[in-house]
This record gives C-alpha cells, structure tokens and sequence, in this order.
C-alpha cells in the first residue's frame, strides 16, 4: 500500500471523531472526588513553569504541576498562579502548594470561548489562584530549568534591544510567549488573519533548524552528528517554546526530512505529516476541535495537496513551439516576478480553501484582505526572524542589537499599517456566521473530489494539443465548482424571525434578526468584564451578524450599556458595524453620565442618534416597534423609571420588551392597554422586566397580556436573588413557559411559517 501512514492517520481521524461526538462532554469536565474548597493545597511536582503579565503591567509566575494523586480522565496538570510573595520554585521540586480553587466554566452563548474544552486540550484541569508554595524538597531538573533560564534570558535580550511592544510581539513569534503582547495588537493580528506569524510553527523551524542546518554543513562536519544536533537543538527550542501542537508537527516533519538521506530514504512529506498527526492524536483526542492543530495541518494539506489543483490549466498545459536542443530561451524579469506573484496568490487561496472550515466552525469570520496582507508579511518574516533571532542572542552587544531593533521596528510597523488598512470600515471581513457539522462533511468531499478530479484532467490533457480556448473554459469550470462549494459551506437557511436573549450574566441584551435585518435592545452586565468583547460580539459572529441597523438603549444603567461601549469600540477598530441608535426621550435632568457618554460616543462614530417616547413607533423590514414608555420629557428620580418599554409586531407574532420598568412605569403601561387591549392580550412573548424581580410584572399586567412565552435575563447566583420566588410563581399561573439565561444560557425563539420553536444553548 503506498503511504500506509495516511491512510492509518485518515482511519484515526474518522474513529476519534465518532468517540468525540458520544462523550465530548464526558472528557472535557474534570470532577472532582469532592467538592472543591475555598483554598485547596496539593502535592506535586513542578514539570513547568513561566511568565505572564496582567493587565496593570505586573509580572507573575505560573507553575505547571502534576499532582502526586493522579487526577480522573485524561487530566494530567494543575496551574497555578504565584503570588507575589511566595517562593519559586525550580522546574522538577515536589512542592506543597495551597491557593484558591477556579474551575473553568462551560460557555454561556454560541459562539463564546469554550475555556472548559480549551484547558480540557491542554490536560489542565483546574487552576489555584494567588497560590503560595509552603514546602519543597530542592531537587531541579536541571535541563528543563536551564531552558527556562535560557528563554528568560532572551526575553531580556530583547527588551533591550526594542521598545516594549516591539519586543513583546518577537517574544511571542520567536519564544511562543504572547502574555507580554497588548491586547489591541494581539486582536488586531488575529482580526487581520495574520495570527499564524506569532505561533512557533513549519516557517519558524524552516527558518531557524534549516539555518542551523547549513550553518553546520559549512564546517564539514559527519552528517549523522550534524542531524543529531539540529534535531536536539530544534526539540529543545520547542520545549522552551512551550511545544504546541504546530510547533510538534513542524519539529516531527523537520526531523524526518533530516533522517530520511541518513537512512537513504526518500522524505515523503505527506507520510510526514501522517506521522506527526498520529503520534499528537491518541495523546489528545481533543485536538480535534482545537483550531491550532486544524490550522497547522490544514495549511500543509493546502499548500501540497490542494495548490496543484488550483493552478490554471491554461498555463499548466501550453502548447510549446518546437525548439532546437542549443537555442536559448528568453528570460523575462517581468514574466518570472508575475509567475512567482501568482504562485504566492494560489498559495495563499489554497490553505484559504482548506482552513474555511476552520474559520467557518471557531471564528466565524473570515479577513478577506489576509489574502493580500499575507503577501505583504510573509516575504519579509525570514528577514524578521534572522533579525529577532540575533537580537535576543546577543542583545546589545555593540550597535548591532540596537541598530537590528530598529530595523525589526520598522518592519512591525509596516505590518501595523498593512492590518490598518486591511481592517479599513470593516468591510474586508466576511461574516460568515457558523457552518453545521453536515456542512462541513459535504463541504470536504467535494474538495476531496476536486482534487481527484483536476488530477485526473491534468494527466488526461497532459500532452495533448488543446486549444487554449478549451483550457480556459475547463478552468472557468474548476473555479465555479471551487465557489459552489464554499457557497454550500456557507449557505443559511435564515428563520422568518428570530429573537435571541444572550447570556451577558446579569444584565439584558436581546438580538431581534428578520432576514438580514438586525435590532439590538440593549447589552451590558454587571457580572461579566467586557461582555460586549467575550460574549456579545462573538454571539453576533456565530450568527453571521456584522451589521446592526438599530440599538436600542432603554436606559443607561450599566447592566444595560458596558457590552454597547465595546460594540461602539470593536466598530471603531473596523468591527460591527451599527447604522443607528435609539435612545428615550427624557428631560434632560434627568440624563446622566452615561447617558451623555452614549451620545458622544456614537456621535465620535457618526451614528445617527434617534429619541423615542411613548406614542411614536419605527419600523425595520418587516418589524414593527410601538413604544409604551417614557413619556416625552419625562422627569423621574431614577433610570430604571423611564425606561422604554417597546411592544413588537410581526405579522401575528407579538412581544414585549420591557427593560427594568418599574412600578409607575408599569402602571403608565397598563392605561394604554386598557384602551385597546385586543391588541396586547395573548401576547406571544414578554422580556420579563428587571430580571425577574418581584416588584414589577404583576398579576393585573400578567392578566391583560397573557404571554406564551417569558424570557428571563438574570447572571448564575446573583446577589439579588433575580429572578424572584413570587414573580415566577406568578408567570407559573397565568401557563407562560419561562426560561432564564441563568439555567438555559442563551434562549432563541423562531418562528418559522408560522411554528414557534424555542431553544436553549445549555
């Protein structure tokens, strides 16, 4: 059987993913034998450690240990977080530690980070926060410790040699360590689709194992000891890297490209890549639905399986004219540099094709413009990395280490200004939203078929004298099947109307979406940090949403409106885009600071800002929107009083927003009613009003609207007690079905032709 590898490597894949689809949950959560403490102490051994650095620029030590009782499933470490005055211990001592227990939490919405399945990957399977080392034995592994000295080193190296930014992005691309790394410039590489650069991957161990490679050749030294000593240096280097799966996979196929001649075999990079995936994969079955491992191999499978297949027939197979052994052949500088440009494009479109799937399942979004930025970036890293590489070697000896800094600089600022451009409006990224499992599986066989199928053509034509008229049609054809399947991948069904609550914790944000029409009511939390970036824009992405045609603040309490200001920045940064905001109508007394933030902010923006107040309506396709609070020019004591409260139409479906009305507000909701109650009674949906307290959503209200459905925005055992014992007893007797985003996480009601289905995310 030729290449028994792939074939063994294919098989694995198929029986893993099977065993994950039954008992994905089972190995992702680690359970405890008991109930985990306030503060836990644990005997261990210490196989790692780093640094990091935090938000107010402070330093601090993690350790990575393996406890001396083995932990359940395929859990093998525990993190722990150094305080400040605690000892440090070396790489290999038992120790004792003691520090307060964190579990990873499961995602609340689609979409959000997953840290239960990310850490699960790494075999961690709970962490130990301000945590202080009481006991160790002294004994060091002295080759691991020497590493870490060694990257700290260079660390420093290259704090000298470059201003701070500049050095924490080359500690991320050369030592794997992104901790250091701002968090604007980290999401600006990632946004602009030039993240790979920062991970230790194939053109690091390119660049510096075949560097050292040739270095040593020139010495003419045996070939078996040259190849010894880059395979040792190289699997050093990635253990001081941290060893990532990219970093492995690169490390393995370096190995056996060096070994193949001293063996005298011939290196089959695709048996290569076969072995790498073998060896990573029984170890972790959960590097399946990690995105750092499919990128890492998806991006080989595209460059050496798929990039022959996309190049043009038309200038594969020319008819040559007949030439004499001795005449010699034109050389065309402008010729070979469009040749090596479309070579480089094909390259580029190539792993785009291969890793959409990727982008399609864990992002969402796909950068177009990384097509052309990666042309940019990529010709310039071999000199970057030489550059970085003697930087952190020999920091400032001489002028060299400063005079290289300055170089790097200039060549990070011209990546900073090549993703600034790229990002421009945001209209280069493609929101895609997330693609199903079945998607995906037909999305793959018809490129597996592609493949075969231009192999097949190739050897067929090849030879032959074809027009070049024939040509092109057959690669018209190619590339229309190339779209075809993309379209597949990325085709949505969409629901005649959708109303997703989100989980933000405690707090509201509701997305109301009627084919490409999107609505927001509100957004923000008092439970979550930035649940505009962690929650609420990855929920917008999964969902496909890169344009809001209106936001809707109902008042300005900061559980209504911290997630707007991040969406506001994200649109800043070339992200979401937001049409118009819509903001109630009350006097001016009664505005407040954020309020008043809210206006500058999207006025900085250009976001048209709208007033409503009760009498007035708007319309968004084919949704209707009444508003039933505030008065116009209202005057109350607090925000939660005058907040809008706005009744939705579409077609027969009817729902209530009613944000964190009050008492008086409800009563001013009832009068209304009252005067034309056939219009509110049998309501379909109601947003229970703050969060489900008991002082609001009484029986007279419950009774005159009578709701189908109750959806309830609350944060996990919130201080307040939300939602409150009476109020749900009260929802329980009028029949309202009631879900909370505490129990449910995000809640989606469509309505299909009519058919109301509701889910829930957990």
């Amino acid at each position: 059987m030729k290449r028994p590898l792939c074939v063994l490597a294919l098989f694995m894949a198929a029986i893993v993913y099977i065993y994950l689809e039954f008992f994905y949950s089972e190995i992702i959560v680690y359970e405890p034998e008991e109930s985990p403490k306030e503060v836990t102490s644990v005997f261990g051994v210490v196989v790692q450690k780093e640094q990091k650095q935090n938000s107010l620029g402070e330093v601090y030590t993690v350790l990575y240990l393996v406890p001396g009782k083995k932990l359940k499933g395929n859990f093998k470490y525990i993190e722990c977080y150094l305080s400040a005055d605690s000892y440090e211990p070396s790489i290999g001592e038992t120790i004792l530690i003691a520090g307060k227990t964190v579990t990873f939490s499961a995602p609340g919405n689609p979409g959000e980070f997953d840290s239960r399945c990310y850490y699960s990957t790494l075999k961690i399977a709970y962490r130990l926060k301000n945590a202080s080392v009481k006991k160790a034995d002294g004994k060091t592994d002295y080759f691991k410790e020497g590493l870490y000295d060694i990257k700290f080193i260079f660390e420093k190296n290259l704090d000298k040699c470059m201003p701070e930014e500049d050095a924490s992005i080359m500690k991320a691309m050369l030592l794997g360590d992104k901790s250091f790394m701002d968090e604007e410039i980290k999401d600006l590489y990632k946004d602009s689709g030039i993240m790979h650069i920062l991970a230790v991957s194939g053109l690091h161990i390119s660049i510096i194992g075949m560097g050292i490679y040739r270095l040593l050749k020139k010495v003419r030294l045996p070939e078996v000891f040259i190849v010894a000593v880059c395979i040792v240096i190289m699997f050093s280097y990635g253990a001081m890297c941290g060893m990532n799966t990219s970093a492995f996979r690169a490390i393995m196929m370096f190995t056996l490209r060096l070994m193949a001649p001293v063996f005298g075999r011939t290196y089959d990079i695709y048996t290569g890549l076969s072995f790498a995936f073998i060896l990573l994969l029984p170890d972790q079955p959960l590097y399946l639905y990690n995105s750092g491992f499919l990128f890492s191999f998806g991006a080989i499978v595209g460059i050496t399986l798929l990039k022959p297949s996309l190049r043009p027939f038309f200038l594969n197979c020319r008819n040559y004219d007949m030439k004499f052994a001795d005449e010699k052949k034109d050389k065309n500088l402008l010729s070979d540099v469009l040749r090596k440009s479309l070579d480089s494009v094909i390259t580029c479109i190539s792993i785009m094709i291969i890793t959409l799937p990727v982008y399609a399942s864990f992002y969402y979004t796909y950068p177009l413009g990384s097509i052309i930025l990666n042309l940019l970036v990529l010709p310039l890293m071999g000199v970057l990395m030489s550059a970085g590489v003697i930087c952190m070697s020999m920091g400032t000896v001489g002028i060299i280490g400063k005079s290289l800094g300055a170089f790097v600089h200039i060549i990070l600022l011209f990546y900073k200004l090549s993703c600034d451009v790229t990002k421009f409006s945001g209209r280069l990224t493609w929101y895609m939203g997330h693609s199903s499992k079945i998607q995906v599986f037909i999305y793959a066989i018809m490129i597996a078929a592609f493949i075969s199928g231009t192999y097949y053509i190739g050897v067929y034509i090849s030879g032959k004298r074809i027009s070049q008229n024939k040509l092109l049609k057959l690669d018209v054809l190619k590339y229309l099947f190339i779209v075809i399947a993309v379209f597949v991948l990325t085709f949505r069904i969409l629901p005649e109307l959708e109303i997703n609550m989100i989980d933000v914790g405690q707090g509201d944000g509701i997305l109301i979406s009627s084919g490409r029409n999107n609505i927001l009511i509100d957004g923000g939390s008092t439970s979550k940090k930035k649940v505009g970036k962690y929650q609420m824009i990855p929920f917008f992405k999964y969902k496909g949403v890169g344009t809001l045609d209106v936001v809707v603040l109902t008042h300005e309490d900061t559980d209504h409106i911290s997630g707007i200001l991040d969406i506001l920045d994200d649109m800043e940064d070339g992200g979401i885009f937001i049409k118009k905001m819509i903001l109630p109508e009350v006097d001016r007394s009664c505005r407040g600071d954020n309020y008043r933030r809210l206006q500058d902010r999207a006025g900085e923006l250009g976001i048209p800002v709208f007033y409503i107040n009760s009498g007035e309506s708007f319309r968004v396709g084919e949704i209707e929107f009444f508003c039933l609070n505030p008065d116009l020019n209202m005057i109350v004591d607090g925000a939660n009083a005058y907040s809008t409260v706005l009744f939705m139409k579409y077609n027969d479906f009817k729902a209530l927003f009613t944000g964190d009305v009050e008492k008086n507000g409800q009563e001013n909701i009832k009068e209304i009613m009252k005067q034309r109650p056939e219009i509110f009674d049998n309501l379909t949906l109601l947003k229970v009003a703050h969060h489900g307290s008991m002082y609001t959503t009484d029986m007279d209200f419950l009774n005159m609207i009578n709701p189908k459905i109750a959806l309830i925005s609350c944060g996990l055992e919130n201080s307040y007690g939300h939602p409150h014992k009476e109020l749900l007893e009260r929802l329980d007797i009028i029949g309202a079905k009631t879900y909370r985003t505490d129990i449910c996480g995000e809640i989606g009601v469509e309505l299909h032709k009519g058919r109301i289905s509701v889910h829930k995310f957990r």
